[in-house]
């Protein structure tokens, strides 16, 4: 990528004397913060569509700040009586029919986007610092007990509470629809608590 993106002339348009942009999409993500339950019985639906909007600001020609913000990514994992095993380091079992939820707020970022032009193509390199926070949910008719204590199922029980920030990453392909405005491809990848995320974006992006 990096080799493609120096052979592409690193301009911008003399016509858009804008450094200011929003951009508007979603993301289509994988999460597997709770594969750590997988077994037999155990159905984990790990994929998520989200939403996201950020502003960027073009300091210099091929280098930008972006600051914004993503819609929570939800993944759920049903587990079936007398399943038990480890999450997080810590022993889980279940009686009864109990769905384990990994919640997430609604996490927001900070980075640094390198483009390269070649009208009406572009492609840039994304990253930044990702800042998050999850919530761990156990609903049902049973009970779950995690580290020694026992959660009630059918109270929808917050059992884990986690924050943080890490790293993240993107590549991505633009095609100027004008001046002032392009589609955006991408692939973002990142982590929350430990666990890998990653997702294939479609994005609006408008100078203003």
């Amino acid at each position: 990528m990096v080799s493609l993106i120096s052979t592409i002339p690193l301009t911008v348009s003399a016509d858009d004397p804008s450094k200011t942009y929003f951009d508007v999409g979603m993301v289509y993500v994988t999460d597997e913060r709770l594969d750590a339950l997988k077994g037999n019985g155990v159905t984990i639906e790990d994929n998520d569509t989200i939403g996201y909007g950020l502003l960027g600001y073009n300091f210099s020609p091929n280098l930008s700040f972006e600051s914004g913000g993503l819609s929570g990514v939800n993944v759920t994992a049903s587990l079936p009586t007398g399943d038990f095993g480890t999450l997080y380091g810590k022993a889980y079992s279940v009686s009864g029919t109990v769905t384990v939820e990994a919640k997430t707020g609604s996490p927001f970022f900070f980075g640094l986007k390198f483009s390269g032009e070649s009208d009406p193509l572009g492609i840039n390199i994304k990253a930044g610092q990702l800042f998050w926070d999850v919530d761990y949910i156990a609903t049902g008719s049973g009970t779950f007990t995690y580290g020694g204590t026992v959660y009630n199922g059918s109270s929808s029980a917050k059992f884990k509470t986690v924050n943080g920030n890490d790293l993240y990453f993107g590549i991505g392909m633009s095609y100027a629809l004008s001046n002032n405005s392009s589609i955006d491809l991408g692939l973002i990848s990142y982590e929350i608590n430990n666990s890998d995320i990653s997702g294939y974006s479609l994005s609006w992006v408008r100078n203003f």
